[in-house]
């Protein structure tokens, strides 16, 4: 399971559309629908009724939104709390 995969697929239940969820991105819708149906094979598990162009999340998939922002939040967590850490040089280097 892919954090990528995980990222497309919290946005596109918030948005309820492959589409937007890539616009929001800055991924192709493809590539959206390629990260879901990889989450998909994964869990053996379809996330999404899709009726036309209405996405509604499974019982599934609402379990796995839940799980899925519990790990995004954590690796952003993780990010901000280990960036505090680091001491960044800042300025500028003037060699002659």
């Amino acid at each position: 399971m892919e954090l990528r995969h995980l990222q497309s697929f919290t946005k596109a239940a918030e948005l309820q559309s492959f589409t937007r969820a890539a616009e929001g991105m800055s991924l192709t819708q493809a590539a959206v629908s390629q990260h879901i149906a990889a989450l998909e094979k994964e869990l053996d598990v379809s996330l999404f009724d899709r009726a036309g162009r209405t996405m509604i999340p499974t019982d599934a998939g609402h379990r796995l939104y839940d799980i899925a922002r519990k790990i995004l939040n954590l690796v952003d967590e993780a990010r901000s709390e280990v960036g505090q850490t680091t001491t960044r040089v800042k300025g500028t280097l003037r060699i002659a």
